[in-house]
């Protein structure tokens, strides 16, 4: 889980900006909205994040995917550019710089990165030891010697081999995805990222999901008993092959000189989703396509929320309400806020009825970008850092514009003299 999140020079972030999941002393919602990582430190399920348009909640949404990233995944060639360098606009040339702290496995660990588009110029990882005290995993600078820690107790052979395959272009711990290092706390780590954070848009090929609820009853039954709830009528769903040939598919496969495994490979039949439909005591059946974009959005989430429910994750959603009834939509958040678990949700979204305060919410869950006239720079803040009376409605006091993030319109008059 994470508990912090700092970017700085990505994208629309400019100047340091920091995300928190700690909880605060609110004592709203605790079992449901919280996880105790530890006797005293309460960490948030979920986080909301809400400004206009282009005001950089996309942005820090790729910003957290690209620490992530940079962990798992290495460069192959030694002098190719870091993909993930996306800097200001106005600071090109100069470093991005993330900063986190996150809990995997009961521990606590706390990394910086620092990095161009050539080079990580520094990267620092501490991880917890059982007493919560926090000890250095490795420290690296460019052009010098990596530091480890005397508690990790790395052999010399294995240091070597580890060195001799971190590229100056990634870090070192995605050394771990192209060798096999025998460093316990490092793999552990490693692992963690791979099995538990999800990029945006993973669970986005219905198809593949179909194929998953094929081999898994727990997650068909949940993917049927939510769009059950969203009243889709919809009382199974499965597989179905398809092949279609046209002319010249046909010639091909009556060609004489293809041998039978070219032909089967050529023409391998493709599969589509077909819903069954029951209305009274009829059914039929609706392909994936001809479905509503609100039944393929929901099918999609029902995937997300089997993985969250079950698997300790943290998942990343831009506009999670895209298509979606705002009362299936407190459906969908409250199903998986019921369920116990160590997994995060962090989405973003225009929907102004998610800050009402009667349905599960905490001002601390809440956060908001907005872009500076000026720099054209965004900052990031909560809800809970704006000083509103606890009796002030959360919702109201957005609507009037008192916690910003919000487009500045202007007049409905246009100024065209053609108009």
């Amino acid at each position: 889980m994470i508990q912090e999140f700092s970017v700085q020079n990505f994208l629309s972030f400019k100047g340091k900006q920091t995300i928190s999941f700690l909880a605060t002393s609110d004592k709203s919602y605790l079992d449901e909205l919280t996880v105790e990582v530890k006797p005293g430190v309460r960490l948030l399920r979920m986080a909301m994040i809400y400004g206009s348009n282009a005001s950089g909640k996309s942005n820090l949404l790729q910003a957290i995917q690209a620490l992530w990233s940079m962990l798992f995944s290495p460069q192959k060639e030694e002098h190719k550019n870091i993909g993930m360098y996306q800097p200001f606009a106005l600071c090109n040339g100069e470093p991005t710089r993330f900063e986190a702290t996150f809990w995997a496995n009961g521990r606590r660990f706390r990394y910086e990165l620092e990095y161009n588009s050539n080079d990580v110029l520094y990267e620092k990882m501490y991880y917890s030891t059982d007493s919560d005290v926090l000890s250095l995993m490795y420290e690296r600078r460019k052009g010098e010697i990596v530091k480890f820690g005397g508690t990790l107790g790395i052999k010399a052979k294995e240091r070597d081999k580890l060195l001799a395959n971190t590229l100056d272009n990634h870090t070192l711990l995605s050394t771990f995805n192209k060798i096999n290092v025998n460093v316990a706390i490092m793999k552990e780590l490693y692992d963690w990222i791979k099995t538990k954070v999800h990029e945006l848009g993973v669970f986005n090929n219905g198809r593949k999901i179909a194929e998953q609820a094929e081999n898994d009853l727990d997650l068909k039954r949940l993917i049927i008993e939510l769009l059950n709830a969203a009243d889709f009528n919809i009382s199974d769903f499965q597989l179905i092959p398809i092949q279609t040939f046209d002319e010249a598919n046909t010639e091909m496969w009556n060609n004489e000189t293809l041998n039978e495994s070219t032909k089967n490979r050529q023409f391998k039949p493709t599969k589509q989703i077909l819903f069954t439909h029951q209305a009274g005591s009829a059914t039929f059946s609706i392909s994936w396509g001809m479905e509503s974009a609100g039944t393929r959005v929901y099918f999609r989430l029902a995937r997300l929320l089997f993985e969250l429910n079950h698997n300790d994750c943290i998942f990343m959603e831009d506009e999670l309400d895209g298509s979606l009834h705002y009362d299936l939509l407190i459906h969908y958040l409250q199903t998986y806020l019921q369920v116990p678990s160590h997994s995060q949700l962090l989405f973003t979204t225009h929907n102004q009825m998610l800050l009402d305060e009667d349905w599960m919410i905490r001002r601390d869950m809440v956060w908001f970008t907005e872009k500076d006239k000026e720099s054209a720079s965004t900052s990031l803040y909560s809800a809970s850092e704006m000083g509103l009376h606890k009796n002030v409605s959360l919702l109201n006091a957005y609507r009037i514009g008192k916690l910003g993030a919000k487009p500045l319109l202007g007049s409905t008059l246009l100024s065209s003299e053609k108009l």
